[in-house]
């Protein structure tokens, strides 16, 4: 038998995009047909005035959203509530109560900010919005950001996590609120460009609103942010630009390879101790996460998008030699949503591969379209088995951190456009 024989007799399609993304549709879609063109509710709970330099006011609150889980509230544990036809259903009344945090710069009370939606870390929660880079992000170039929970994998959803990790049988109540966190982020992003701007926490002294909302809603999220990121932006129907940074897709490979696995592991060590059952489970409990992160909306996140969805463009920022999210899971992403690299993407030698980077375009100068771009801190190469980093220090958070790749960051979210800061070579950070 001929090679392409060979190959037709084993093509076949492992899962439909009806089956990955078709849930967080109905829920997307019934969500918004009832709100219309109006502003989701919101109550503001908290403001604060001059915070520092950087930041001239900080307001907490509120948006609800319909809760389309299991129990009212959507409570840690829930999972998605289906109805006869199998997808996702509203109890009667159910609503889901979406924390948020707004950084509001100095400039804004000059001059509208543009809005955006921050995405947070691992397990953590709206607060890091409030976050050192955030805030020199929202001042220097004139951002309005506001966060809310990734519910399933927020502060809030730690026991349920470590009890799910003890018993995979339970994963759904973990990417089950994932997916409901998908719509709570387009509630607070209606929020932020139809609501906000008419209440007196948004605006100034002389009742002008601090938030141009007139301008794109965009999206800027880091570690689980830019994985979560992914998936967020491919449903969105007003996100049109979106910098994921030090992201990935996959949890399943990035778990044995981050450092922030191993106190997570101890649970699957003790109720699951055969290393190769670990295995077997996770990528079993994929299949769910798919639905409830970038690895099962990553074919449609830019050029080919999802029905009632515009078209995307994605900025990628990776850190080389991360120890918390596996670069190599980033290029896979890359790949699949026809991203670019900044080329040169590393100085000579840097990279063990023969041809790194293999199969990803290349840009120079500047590009107008999704890209990747490498940022390398001088760390260890990371390893290239199974495992996660050791050696070095952690380049994570450095790409984030950095004044040049803030301003890299805001040239796309403004125009769409990826320009070079980095004079013409690799991106380097010195730490």
């Amino acid at each position: 038998m001929g090679r392409d024989g060979l190959y037709l007799a084993w093509d076949f399609t492992v899962a439909s995009r009806q089956s990955l993304t078709g849930p967080v549709l109905r829920m997307r879609d019934d969500a918004l047909r009832g709100l219309g063109d109006r502003s989701p509710s919101f109550l503001v709970t908290q403001v604060a005035d001059d915070v520092d330099d950087k930041i001239a006011r900080e307001v907490k609150g509120v948006v609800w959203a319909p809760s389309y889980l299991d129990q009212y509230g959507g409570l840690p544990g829930s999972a998605l509530h289906r109805g006869a036809d199998g997808m996702p259903s509203q109890l009667p009344g159910n609503s889901q109560a979406v924390p948020f945090q707004c950084e509001i710069p100095r400039s804004a009370l000059t001059r509208p900010a543009r809005p955006a939606l921050y995405g947070h870390g691992l397990l953590g929660n709206e607060g890091e919005v409030d976050a050192g880079n955030v805030k020199a992000m929202a001042a220097e170039h004139g951002f309005v950001f506001c966060a809310t929970k990734w519910i399933g994998m927020a502060d809030e959803d730690v026991p349920n996590v470590v009890s799910a990790l003890a018993d995979l049988t339970r994963f759904r109540t973990v990417a089950d609120r994932l997916q409901q966190s998908l719509v709570n982020f387009t509630f607070l992003g209606r929020a932020m460009t139809r609501g906000f701007a008419g209440d007196k926490a948004f605006q100034n002294a002389a009742g002008a609103p601090l938030i141009d909302a007139g301008a794109e809603l965009t999206y800027d999220g880091n570690s689980q942010g830019g994985i979560m990121g992914g998936a967020l932006t491919a449903v969105s129907p007003d996100v049109r630009r979106a910098v994921l940074g030090v992201p990935a897709m996959n949890y399943s490979t990035l778990l044995n390879r981050s450092a922030d696995f191993p106190q997570y592991a101890k649970v699957l060590d003790l109720f699951y101790p055969d290393r190769l059952d670990q295995q077997i489970g996770l990528a079993l409990i994929q299949m769910l996460w798919d639905r409830g992160e970038a690895d099962g909306y990553a074919w449609h996140m830019t050029d080919d998008p999802l029905p009632n969805t515009p078209k995307h463009r994605v900025l990628m920022h990776v850190a080389f030699g991360d120890h918390q999210v596996a670069p190599v899971a980033a290029e896979v992403e890359a790949r699949t949503i026809g991203a670019r690299i900044h080329a040169p993407a590393l100085t000579p030698g840097r990279s063990p591969d023969k041809t790194p980077y293999w199969g990803i375009p290349t840009f120079g100068s500047s590009h107008d379209g999704s890209a990747m771009v490498v940022w390398d801190s001088g760390s260890p190469v990371p390893p290239l088995t199974n495992t996660p980093p050791t050696e070095g220090r952690d380049p994570h958070s450095d790409p984030r951190g950095s004044a040049d790749a803030r301003r890299q960051k805001a040239a796309f979210l403004t125009t769409g456009e990826v320009v070079d800061v980095c004079g013409g070579g690799p991106c380097v950070i010195t730490p």
